[in-house]
């Protein structure tokens, strides 16, 4: 495929802190606990779930950015970009109807995979967007993958362009 036929979609991964954050990142490795994505170049803003549902998050305005975050461009085909903006519209258009599953992260813990409608954790709905695109191989199901899992997956796709911020 013709470089000029690709898109950049970014992955942020941080650790955010809040009681349930942090109940996430004892239980899982004290790693990351959010992830969203972001669709625009600049990657002034990202998408995500959160305790409040579907957000746009602008993690550049935040005074206080935590220790523990990472970036990672992924290129990917203007198909699957586009893919990934129409799923992102349907849900901002329709943000009422969708909140955040606390149950969906308590059973990934349990690997138990689960799928709820119009509900969503952080980073199953990161995974679940890189997965339309059908160039993101995952071991397992988008609903089984908490933020600290995102590394390793990405960085073993051939769509990575690379780790753009580091400040683990």
């Amino acid at each position: 495929m013709e470089q000029e036929n690709k898109k950049v979609v970014t992955v942020f991964l941080t650790r955010y802190h809040s009681t349930f954050s942090d109940f996430i990142y004892y239980a899982t490795g004290r790693g990351y606990t959010h992830a969203s994505i972001a669709i625009d170049d600049e990657n002034e803003y990202y998408y995500s779930f959160n305790i409040k549902g579907f957000r746009k998050e602008y993690p550049k305005r935040h005074k206080r950015r935590d220790k523990k975050s990472i970036i990672y461009r992924l290129s990917v085909s203007a198909d699957s970009y586009e893919k990934i903006v129409k799923r992102i519209q349907e849900i901002d258009q329709n943000k009422e109807k969708f909140h955040y599953s606390r149950l969906g992260v308590l059973l990934c813990l349990l690997h138990i995979p689960a799928r709820f409608k119009n509900r969503y954790f952080c980073s199953q709905f990161v995974t679940e967007l890189l997965q339309l695109t059908g160039e993101i191989e995952l071991d397992k199901s988008a609903s089984l993958y908490l933020p600290n899992e995102l590394p390793a997956l990405l960085e073993r796709q051939q769509c990575l362009c690379g780790i753009v911020w580091d400040s683990v």
